[in-house]
């Protein structure tokens, strides 16, 4: 791994006329690509029997079950980040009030840093959120640069609650770590408490980004881009690290298969690579989509931001079509990188991204 921390990135990129997908490949170790198949990641059936469901529950031990965290217990271990994510929200489970649970919740970008405080219905309020980090921050021996958190529903609320504070407030969905923990907790511990109700999950239409796609200025658009894949184990083995990507940022790796199967991404080709990279490391970036209705790739930033990075055109629908296939199998994992030419050994950026559920 050491051998290739202070290295740029380098790449071939294959590129086929046809519509044969493109790869983008990391010379020191691919020459030749000939084939490779998608593997589905078949999630469990969601039919359980009701019966086996409350024998879950009765045996359900929550100390035990992934993502559980102690409420108000705090440990600060050594290596946390200075960039923080948090959650206020209620989640689908009915207390013996009959009221919804409500939870703070918040972590550190990579995870290792958790902190769960239940509230009270009544008790959800700005002042309440804003003593409780207070709390925490002052106990951190990590103050944190920036907190981020990616609910449109409760922007006033967080913003007023943290604004105060001496510390950056970043409405955006670039909060990986937070949606994995959420996810865990979906997964493993709220769905085995009593009082479950899933139908409490049903989302409305203040839930959906509902704004339209901003189209990109001439100066930072693309003049072409390519559909690619890189092997999953460079991001491992340290091929691909925080050192030689120049420009960008790298998700947790936590779920990313480490290796036997391939990333899906997006490569931007302009002139102006440099500044485009430059420009992109400035935005939150939370995730691409190809949008096969709206016939436009687009790119999804802070918390509700659209941006179109290019139109998708008949001859690449299949190739988009693979692209959402495999972000999807993949748990969401994808990228886009940007590089001045398909010839050029150099990325001058690169993100690592992943996609979540809208329902968390």
């Amino acid at each position: 791994m050491e051998k290739y921390k202070n290295r740029q990135l380098n790449s071939n990129i294959f590129i086929s006329m046809s519509s044969r997908l493109i790869f983008l490949i990391i010379s020191s170790l691919w020459g030749s690509i000939y084939s490779f198949t998608f593997t589905r990641i078949d999630r469990a059936s969601s039919s359980t029997p009701l019966s086996k469901l409350n024998m879950a529950r009765m045996l359900f031990d929550e100390t035990k079950a992934i993502g559980y965290v102690k409420p108000d217990e705090v440990n600060f271990p050594s290596d946390m980040t200075d960039e923080w994510e948090l959650d206020c929200y209620s989640r689908p489970v009915l207390g013996e009030d009959g009221k919804k649970l409500w939870e703070l919740l918040l972590t550190d970008s990579e995870g290792k840093f958790r902190y769960l405080k239940p509230l009270a219905s009544n008790l959800v309020n700005s002042r309440n959120v804003r003593k409780a980090v207070e709390d925490i921050l002052e106990q951190s021996p990590v103050k944190p640069k920036c907190i981020r958190f990616f609910r449109n529903q409760m922007y006033n609320m967080i913003m007023i609650a943290l604004s105060p504070l001496d510390v950056e407030v970043k409405p955006s969905r670039r909060t990986t770590s937070l949606y994995m923990w959420l996810q865990e907790r979906e997964e493993n511990v709220y769905r085995f408490m009593t009082g479950y109700n899933p139908q409490l999950k049903q989302q409305t239409i203040l839930d959906y980004d509902v704004t339209q796609p901003d189209r990109l200025s001439d100066v930072l658009r693309a003049e072409s881009y390519a559909f690619v894949a890189l092997p999953s184990e460079v991001f491992w083995d340290g091929q691909v690290n925080a050192e030689n990507i120049k420009k960008g940022r790298l998700c947790p790796i936590k779920d990313l298969p480490k290796s036997g199967e391939w990333i899906h991404g997006i490569t931007l080709f302009s002139k102006r690579a440099a500044a485009v990279a430059a420009w992109m490391n400035g935005l939150e970036i939370a995730f691409i989509k190809a949008d096969l209705l709206g016939r436009e790739l687009l790119m999804h930033t802070d918390i509700r931001t659209q941006l179109i990075l290019a139109p998708l055109m008949d001859a690449q629908k299949k190739e988009a079509q693979m692209f959402e296939k495999a972000k999807t199998e993949m748990q969401g994992y994808h990228f886009i990188s940007v590089q001045s030419s398909p010839d050029a050994e150099e990325v001058e950026g690169f993100w690592l991204l992943r996609q979540f559920n809208d329902s968390l």
